[in-house]
């Protein structure tokens, strides 16, 4: 199958720079970092759009280029400084805005979503993300992982069984002195 016309690449390549940015957040940790692997994914991509032999399978070569990318630039990282504006990280939480409980509540179960997922390695919280946030296939996942369909299905099944059982932990005090939700009963 002949490469899409350049033109039609930028315009689909253009579509997918929000999936792009999702799965480079995730990757990096870091908004200005994740705007730099979605600009080094770009000009990649661009450069190698003849590599594409399918052009349905867009999104899922995308983020093989970007998971390419990344991983080459981080066999290079070295220490960095990060700068903190004023008195607070660029992270840090703003101050109440409503209903102070509903506030509470919400970070604490995202936060303690963030941290279910955080702890688990990175191949699995890949292969999930990529299936529930990204919506790609497991032929697609297994492609921009580079391993068979089964270890995909596997991995998911893993990180799904994991994350069940750190959020499902019932009312148990956690490492960090808070509460842990109780969500199966």
């Amino acid at each position: 199958m002949p490469a899409l016309p350049r033109a039609s690449f930028l315009e689909r390549l253009l579509a997918e720079l929000p999936s792009l940015l999702r799965v480079a957040r995730h990757l990096t940790r870091s908004e200005a970092d994740a705007e730099d692997l979605v600009q080094a994914t770009v000009v990649r991509a661009m450069e190698r759009h003849d590599d594409l032999r399918e052009a349905s399978k867009l999104r899922a070569w995308l983020l093989r280029v970007q998971r390419s990318v990344h991983l080459n630039s981080a066999r290079g990282l070295r220490a960095r400084l990060e700068v903190i504006e004023g008195t607070r990280a660029h992270d840090a939480p703003l101050e109440p805005r409503g209903d102070l409980e509903a506030e509470i509540l919400e970070r604490s179960f995202e936060g303690d979503v963030r941290a279910a997922l955080d702890a688990l390695p990175s191949s699995l919280r890949d292969a999930l993300l990529l299936r529930e946030v990204e919506e790609l296939s497991y032929e697609e996942i297994a492609q921009v992982q580079g391993c068979p369909v089964g270890t995909v299905r596997s991995r998911l099944a893993r990180a799904r069984f994991a994350l069940l059982e750190q959020l499902s932990k019932g009312d148990e005090e956690g490492s960090d002195g808070r509460l842990q939700p109780r969500l199966a009963r």
